[in-house]
């Protein structure tokens, strides 16, 4: 399996660089260009997620280049994977739960967001199942860290971690099974 590069190094360069996005966005938007188009080109992914104005012998810019393009190869042989090892971008589990919970959020927006960019719009006809898991990532990246309880109360922590965990898995899954759905209805479009 393909593993994914560390997120701190990538996030702290593309914000050095004003980028557009940050990596975790940067991954979400990548998976939903990827399940609207079945793959993408990875220079019209890197214009979404850096801009199109940037210096080009920038040493920073072409590191973070280097690195968007580890996270590109790696979740396009994920994604294809058919042993279903495709993971989300997201922070480890050792990091606070808002954290991960915020970083969650923001891949949902970023995968809408990839959606639309590679030719999903509102009133293209998908499958049952995909609208229903797009309209609730489009939920999830709305919620965020204020979702969480305030309280310090080691079983409300606990609870949350779980209901976490399950809210995770839930948009893994559904990505992988977008992409499926969607990629029958690619072929069936561009065969006439």
């Amino acid at each position: 399996m393909q593993t994914l590069p560390e997120i701190g190094p990538l996030e702290d360069l593309l914000f050095q660089l004003d980028a557009a996005m940050g990596a975790i966005e940067a991954h979400g938007a990548l998976c939903g260009m990827l399940c609207a188009q079945g793959s993408t080109e990875a220079s019209k992914w890197l214009v979404h997620v850096l801009g199109e104005h940037q210096g080009e012998g920038n040493a920073r810019l072409q590191e973070a280049a280097a690195r968007l393009m580890r996270l590109y190869q790696a979740t396009t042989a994920q994604i294809n994977d058919s042993e279903v090892d495709f993971e989300l971008y997201l922070p480890d589990d050792d990091e606070p739960l808002e954290d991960r919970v915020e970083a969650l959020a923001v891949w949902c927006q970023g995968f809408v967001y990839g959606l639309a960019a590679g030719g999903v719009k509102q009133d293209t006809r998908l499958p049952d199942d995909s609208q229903e898991l797009i309209r609730d990532f489009v939920e999830i990246s709305r919620l965020g860290a204020q979702s969480l309880e305030d309280d310090e109360d080691a079983a409300a922590l606990e609870q949350d971690e779980v209901a976490f965990t399950e809210v995770l898995e839930y948009v893994r899954m559904g990505a992988v099974l977008i992409y499926e759905e969607l990629q029958p209805l690619q072929a069936s479009q561009t065969i006439h």
